[in-house]
């Protein structure tokens, strides 16, 4: 289970009271020795609006739809760009991708641009460049897998989180490339062009999906979480004929049409007073255990950040009417859990409009949630609350007709970091909030760091008539479900289903750092733990076509969002066992907990909390060969094999990017 350091109580508490009465004086929050940390400047909340997508926002890119008839073509240049996230702050120095498809037009590059809409049974085809400059602009820890041996800083892998695609184009850890030319050991040229010639072009073929939220984000190994952090990520939906039809219901029209559907990408950061992303680079033991010297530049345990944006902006608002809305929310943090909530604000006026009302009278509206990761639910589930690990999506509509015009309204969260338990003092706290006494660091009301607070609504005026009644029918699950989910009950094993064990797992590795590992029952020989590493050979093998059943046995303290590529699973129950006296084999102790009600659906990413068997039903369809005119001539171009492992090479992973990248990730080869 996860152990941090409780030591030197009174010197931290000593150092965080001193650094808390300098910063007041000079205004900003700068970081402690004892900590090795840094905080951001305090940033009034909610003075810009949340950008949303199209020519004054977050940049659609634009496809070329004639040099591949029936396929929409993009290319994207992967680049460092400057830009303003708060009006108080300097320009942020970020990593994005910039649409440069048409050649008549200025590139422009922002925080989450490039966002791709992908029609159902239409192919992408993406080409990257490679841009970004040698030096990166985080600290690069080379005693990680993957990223030493005189690697460039700059090499990158583009994945598409959630998408069946051919497995030369899923952007796995070693699927990178570098300006040089240099390339990871999977990577594969295979895809020719229009005349026949090979290309490092992906290929996303948006035939076994349904409408969804994806996302494109790096996987470059070594390299992800820094990337990502740095801005690499971007929103990929996916519209089909059956989500055009739940319009015609009373659902929100889509936002490419002008429609009431807000997207809401949150993420977590750190800013420095020149308005530099800033990320750790130094092993601090009071946060975490240490049994060694670690390295500096080094890999940390988890990144949790002081400060909130929704898409890529710091602490935005949204102007809404009495009306319904959809909102498609993506939790893009690299650590950071949240429990999503709509509070009322405390008042009307600076800075009350800025801070929930935790009281009972506070409670705003409710989340109506018609879908996640994978899609449309079964049925909508009505929540209070919307727990979402990194990488999971939640669609949600939200009823703002009961609500005063004039009113002021919160996205709270309150879910601790780590989660689902935040290290007690002395240790840090992650938390970020005015007077929170375990963080002196929190600004006061109106003002970051604050973790609590996302984004502000204000409610206006209702213009034309009130929305009409809502007589929502979601459609059937697509792909048709392994098992029929039936709410609060515990789901069946798939008959003749293969039952593989993985273990969760924790320990320090050769420089004494919290290391995570996925593993199976047998023990590993080099380590005396259950835990294997990236390049150990394979072990989850499953067949095309098949059904399995995964159990994921965590031994450690944290909730994993477990996340798998290619493939979308049903969660069919949940279970405690012995975790401290685990053995290899799971001791259980009863009940069987069935899905959540978000969970009856497909989905990707799975929350695995500590000492529970979370157990999926996975289903491993590959998708079709690509099919396109060469020289004129329509033809089915095969995938080849990985020449690395033999199969179609996959992989599964956390998705909290420092778990994944030390060294929380396992290969999943398709034969």
């Amino acid at each position: 289970m996860r152990k941090r350091k409780m030591s030197r109580k009174k010197i931290a508490m000593f150092l965080a009271v001193a650094l808390f009465v300098s910063a007041a004086i000079v205004g900003i929050l700068t970081p402690s020795p004892a900590e090795a940390w840094q905080y951001s400047p305090r940033l009034k909340k909610f003075v810009q609006a949340l950008p949303m997508p199209g020519p004054n926002g977050i940049p659609l890119a634009t496809p070329d739809k004639t040099t591949y008839p029936g396929v929409d073509y993009y290319q994207m240049s992967v680049r460092s760009y400057n830009q303003k996230l708060h009006p108080d702050l300097p320009p942020t120095t970020l990593f994005g991708y910039t649409d440069i498809t048409n050649k008549n037009t200025v590139p422009v590059s922002k925080h989450l641009g490039g966002i791709i809409i992908a029609q159902k049974n239409r192919p992408v085809r993406l080409s990257f460049v490679d841009d970004l400059p040698l030096q990166h602009i985080m600290p690069v820890d080379t005693t990680i897998p993957g990223s030493g041996m005189g690697q460039l800083k700059n090499r990158v892998a583009v994945h598409l989180h959630g998408g069946a695609v051919p497995w030369p184009s899923d952007g796995g850890p070693f699927h990178w490339f570098a300006p040089n030319g240099s390339q990871g050991i999977s990577f594969e040229r295979w895809l020719p062009d229009a005349v026949g010639n090979l290309t490092n072009d992906l290929w996303y073929p948006n035939k076994l999906e349904s409408a969804r939220l994806m996302w494109y984000h790096d996987h470059a190994v070594g390299n992800t979480r820094i990337n990502a952090y740095s801005g690499l990520a971007s929103a990929y939906i996916l519209r089909d004929a059956r989500e055009l039809a739940m319009v015609a219901q009373g659902m929100p029209n889509l936002v490419e049409k002008g429609g009431r559907e807000i997207p809401i990408v949150i993420q977590d950061k750190i800013f420095s007073p020149n308005g530099a992303l800033w990320y750790p680079s130094v092993y601090d033991p009071l946060r975490w255990q240490l049994n060694g010297a670690p390295p500096i530049p080094s890999a940390v345990p988890e990144f949790s950040g002081d400060t909130m944006l929704a898409n890529g902006v710091v602490y935005p608002y949204h102007n809404v009417e009495p009306r319904r809305y959809r909102l498609r929310i993506l939790n893009a943090c690299n650590t950071r859990f949240m429990n999503l909530q709509i509070k009322n604000a405390r008042g009307v006026a600076f800075p009350l409009s800025t801070e929930p009302d935790l009281t009972p009278a506070g409670v705003g509206p409710n989340f109506l949630q018609i879908g996640n990761e994978g899609g449309f639910l079964a049925a909508p589930a009505p929540k209070a609350n919307l727990l979402m690990g990194p990488a999971v999506r939640s669609d949600v509509i939200v009823d703002f007709s009961g609500v005063a015009p004039g009113s002021f309204l919160i996205l709270y969260n309150d879910a601790p970091s780590p989660y689902p338990n935040a290290a007690p003092p002395p240790a840090p706290s992650y938390d970020f909030f005015p007077g929170n006494p375990d963080n002196p660091f929190s600004g006061p009301m109106g003002y970051g760091p604050n973790t609590r607070t996302i984004m502000q609504f204000r409610v206006g005026n209702l213009n034309g008539l009130p929305d009409p009644p809502m007589n929502l029918v979601l459609p059937a699950m697509d792909p048709v479900p392994i098992v029929t989910p039936v709410a609060n009950t515990v789901l069946p094993d798939p008959v003749g289903a293969v039952h593989r064990y993985i273990t969760l797992n924790e320990r320090s590795d050769s420089y004494g750092r919290l290391i995570q590992e996925l593993g199976n029952l047998t023990l590993n020989p080099a380590t005396g733990g259950y835990g294997k590493m990236y390049l150990d050979p394979p072990s989850e093998t499953p067949a095309a076509g098949s059904v399995e059943v995964w159990h994921f046995l965590n031994l450690t303290g944290d909730t994993h969002p477990m996340h798998i590529h290619l493939a979308n699973g049903q969660i069919l129950r949940r279970q405690a066992f012995d975790a401290l006296n685990f053995a290899g084999a799971p001791f259980y102790f009863p009940p069987l907990v069935p899905p959540d009600p978000d969970e009856l659906g497909w989905k990707e990413t799975f929350h695995c909390p500590p000492g529970v068997d979370t157990v999926v039903a996975i289903r491993f369809d590959l998708p079709p060969n690509p099919r396109y005119k060469i020289n004129g001539v329509l033809t089915t171009v095969p995938v080849p094999f990985s020449a690395r492992t033999g199969g179609y090479e996959y992989v599964y992973h956390c998705h909290i990017l420092e778990h994944e990248e030390h060294d929380m990730m396992r290969p999943e080869v398709i034969f």
